[in-house]
């Protein structure tokens, strides 16, 4: 087994594990949370042993911290990836992202820096972490642990590799470049987000596809389902057998889709269309022009909804646990009784077909601004008071934030005019750092304390 990272910026920089002295002198304070996105594809390893996995992060480069010296303006992301097997670390690795300046990056535009490390693994269950910390400001941490089974390649039946959304591919790049692979410079777009001026590039791996004397040409199928399955995008392509195994790299033009949650399944199909492999990709549409499509929460009765045919038991078992605010006790212990992907899928298609239409989207959304904007150290954003309080009840009509005062620790009133003839929820973060906690609410069916203000805040 082995590991070596490998840093790919969208800007100037170069990849060093050196720590270099940090200046005194902070000159451009971020402009954005420090947020890191993670995805990650399995493909065949250097032997049927051992499967090779990419794992792609990303992070606005405004979210760093600029500060003064010699040559300009200086900053960096301090990475480590850890992965875990029964609790124990069987592989690390640790790098700096360095980025520089000619002049202060306050105004900036937005610009994602992204790069990829590689892994060789055998057969088992294994924890990536994925952890970032701001050069200069290492109270600025953000991480992301994600399951992986790790199932090598044997010989055998046809077999696709995981897919890989790309927001460019190129052909015969430099061979230095980082992103380079089989003649080929495929660029990850990590959080899987389209929008209608981009194209969906998606990179794959066939292998087994030579059997005997089997030579004859299969069709390779590509499908886009929307949230509840309808088919909305599809075409078939015949490939040739070139040998043993097989690149794929195509594009989609998205730009006819509206903003909404979307499934890229793609299938190899012999001559007399029977399916031979496929593999499968959520990704989300961003379409400014069309708005959201609101048929998309209307589907069948008896079947799962498509969103949930590309996703394996861990994704299903992470958006159950993000319900625990919307599934009642009933729900929960139904749930945890069962076992498999497929009764798993049905279970949450009957769950979001019990709600009101736009109910799966809406409660989402709020899940993905909680974890995004209020994780408390190793605390997903979801399961703080503020995150719970957000996916409850939405956002706040206002929010009344106290982060410096002189004689009392950091506090925030969120105010919701609409409920119940008008409510407020107060947050106080008791230690520094730490999670806003909440203290007091005039909801009838949260904690309430009066003297939250004498006894709550106090340093």
């Amino acid at each position: 087994m082995f590991m070596k990272g490998i840093i790919a910026l969208l800007a100037c920089g170069l990849l060093t594990t050196a720590t270099a002295a940090i200046p005194q002198v902070q000159v451009a304070a971020p402009r954005q949370p420090l947020r890191i996105s993670v995805d990650v594809a399995r493909f065949r390893g250097g032997d049927d042993k051992h499967a090779f996995i990419e794992v792609y992060y990303s992070f606005p480069r405004n979210s760093l911290t600029f500060t003064k010296d010699s040559a300009g303006y200086a900053a960096g992301l301090d990475m480590t990836l850890r992965v875990f097997q029964k609790d124990s670390v069987v592989l690390a690795d640790r790098w700096l992202v360095p980025q520089t300046s000619a002049e202060a990056f306050g105004d900036s535009p937005v610009v994602n820096l992204v790069g990829l490390a590689q892994v060789q693994l055998m057969q088992g269950e294994y924890l990536f972490r994925v952890l970032g910390r701001d050069r200069f400001d290492l109270q600025r941490v953000d991480s992301i642990t994600l399951r992986v089974p790790v199932q090598p390649v044997a010989s055998g039946d046809p077999v696709l590799s995981d897919l890989e959304l790309a927001s460019s591919i190129r052909m015969n790049p430099p061979t230095q470049n980082q992103f380079y692979k089989n003649t080929l410079e495929v660029v990850p777009n990590v959080g899987g987000i389209f929008t209608e001026e981009q194209r969906c590039f998606y990179y794959a791996e066939a292998y087994n596809l030579v059997r005997g004397n089997d030579s004859a040409d299969y069709v390779l199928r590509t499908t886009v389902f929307d949230a509840v399955g309808r088919e909305v995008l599809s075409r078939e392509k015949p490939k040739r057998r070139p040998g043993e195994s097989s690149v794929i790299v195509d594009q989609l033009n998205v730009s006819r889709l509206k903003t909404g949650t979307y499934a890229l399944v793609l299938a190899l199909l012999d001559t007399s269309g029977r399916s031979l492999a496929s593999s499968g990709k959520k990704f989300f549409m961003y379409n400014s022009k069309l708005g959201v499509d609101s048929s998309l929460l209307t589907a069948s009765a008896n079947l799962p909804m498509n969103i949930y045919m590309a996703m394996g038991e861990t994704e299903l078992d992470q958006e159950f646990r993000w319900l625990r605010y919307e599934a009642n006790d009933i729900e929960r212990s139904n749930y945890e009784q069962l076992s498999g992907a497929d009764a798993k899928r049905k279970f949450l298609s009957d769950f979001w077909r019990g709600r009101p239409p736009g109910r799966r989207d809406e409660y989402l959304a709020r899940v993905l601004v909680a974890n995004q904007s209020m994780r408390a150290g190793t605390k997903e954003g979801y399961r703080t008071d503020r995150g719970r309080v957000l996916i409850m009840y939405g956002n706040p009509d206002d929010v009344d934030r106290h982060p410096n005062e002189i004689d009392s620790r950091p506090y925030e009133i969120w105010s919701y005019n609409n409920i119940q003839g008008g409510v407020i929820f107060v947050f106080v973060q008791r230690t520094s750092g730490g999670e806003y906690e909440l203290v007091h609410s005039t909801h009838r069916n949260e904690l309430h304390d009066e003297n939250w203000d004498r006894e709550g805040i106090t340093r």
